[in-house]
């Protein structure tokens, strides 16, 4: 009985001479839909994706900040930090004034040891300072120049208070494709600002692979009370993660607005659809079948090609990206860091793409039906033909 009445469906919509063409554009519409949602999510995915790699292949995923910055505290955090799996990286993070002949320039130091260095720096001897380029530029200096490093906060009682320094050299500059970093942060040797602060401590211990931090967190508390505290990047860049997430949000209510255009179609469609073969309905209800098989049959079928559609859309999506991350051309001006569209592909904005599309069809298809069978007596039907 079903196969019957799907094979009639389907004959009637694909292949009748008058089938209803506004069905056809509701379909392609839906896969659409699926392929614009889903090459969408990707790209701006990869987007974001790749700025959030950035930063926290620089920062870090997570900061150990030490409130007892004693030489022997941040062994013991160092030491229990490895017993418990991580590695990290202690510095000393300051904010000093760096001078290139008149000019002063506000700069965030991070100072740390040249035996315990993050993979981004390159492979030098770490003996004064690392610059990145954008700061090198605006001092107008290059490597080998000599640069001042002034700390307000720590003075010597000389002829009044006077502010301490330190001459470094620019040993090697770099870039680290994060602007906020390139513009204001350098490196230097730990001996160095420790040797400005005349004491040997350590504010910070840097995490740069991804954990359990709330576990961690609890974890650090218990064995140091409020001596240790963690942050994650998440949390020092709040601002930007809302942002980021607003972002997504609003594309995807967009493309939920733009199906719900495609399900109205879909709805007048079935409408025309269901008016047009009331007489063949009426002609199976009177060989045997019941109105509630032809509401799940036609259900059903709506459903298999609501389904067909989406699937299509994702699959064709699916297939573009991946041509395009292979093939692509590079598209972005020089000013960007990232000249390709890069790709990120993930399973919920594959099971949003998939769902969102093929939930909303399947809701105004079960409201046309609703429609169609509070308006519809086959009985009256077929006394009106006779």
């Amino acid at each position: 009985m079903y196969r019957s009445l799907y094979a009639y469906f389907f004959s009637y919509i694909f292949k009748a001479k008058t089938r209803q063409r506004l069905l056809f554009l509701a379909l392609v519409g839906l896969f659409l839909s699926t392929f614009a949602l889903i090459v969408l999510q990707s790209t701006m995915g990869g987007l974001q994706h790749k700025l959030i790699y950035r930063a926290k292949r620089v920062e870090g995923h997570a900061s150990v900040i030490l409130k007892n910055q004693s030489e022997s505290f941040s062994k013991e955090v160092l030491s229990y930090l490895k017993e418990l799996g991580h590695t990290g990286i202690p510095e000393y993070e300051i904010e000093l004034l760096l001078k290139v002949g008149s000019f002063l320039s506000p700069v965030m130091i991070h100072a740390i040891d040249p035996d315990s260095r993050p993979n981004f720096l390159p492979a030098v001897s770490l003996k004064d300072m690392i610059l990145p380029y954008d700061l090198a530029l605006k001092l107008d200096i290059g490597e080998g120049e000599e640069v001042r490093l002034i700390s307000p906060s720590h003075v010597d009682a000389m002829l009044g208070d006077v502010p301490r320094a330190a001459t470094v050299l620019v040993e090697k500059t770099i870039a680290t494709d994060v602007p906020e970093i390139d513009s204001y942060h350098a490196w230097v040797r730990l001996g160095v600002i420790q040797n400005l602060m005349r004491k040997r401590l350590v504010n910070k211990i840097r995490l740069y692979r991804d954990a359990n931090f709330a576990g961690l967190a609890k974890t650090l508390k218990t064995k140091f009370s409020d001596d240790v505290l963690i942050e994650t990047w998440e949390q020092k860049n709040k601002t930007l993660v809302w942002a980021l997430g607003l972002e997504t949000t609003v594309m995807v209510f967009l493309f939920i607005a733009m199906t719900f255009l495609v399900s109205l179609c879909i709805t007048s469609g079935l409408l025309i659809f269901f008016d047009k073969v009331k007489g063949d309905l009426a002609s199976f209800w009177i060989m045997g079948a019941s109105k509630e098989q032809l509401m799940k049959a036609a259900g059903r079928f709506l459903a298999s090609v609501s389904l067909g559609a989406v699937l299509l859309g994702l699959l064709c999506g699916l297939v573009f990206l991946g041509l395009l991350d292979r093939y692509g051309w590079e598209i972005m001006p020089n000013v960007f860091v990232d000249r390709k569209i890069p790709i990120y592909i993930t399973l919920k904005g594959i099971l949003v793409s998939l769902c969102v599309p093929f939930s909303i069809s399947i809701l105004f298809c079960a409201f046309s039906l609703a429609q169609f069978k509070r308006e519809t007596n086959y009985l009256d039907h077929v006394r009106s033909i006779g």
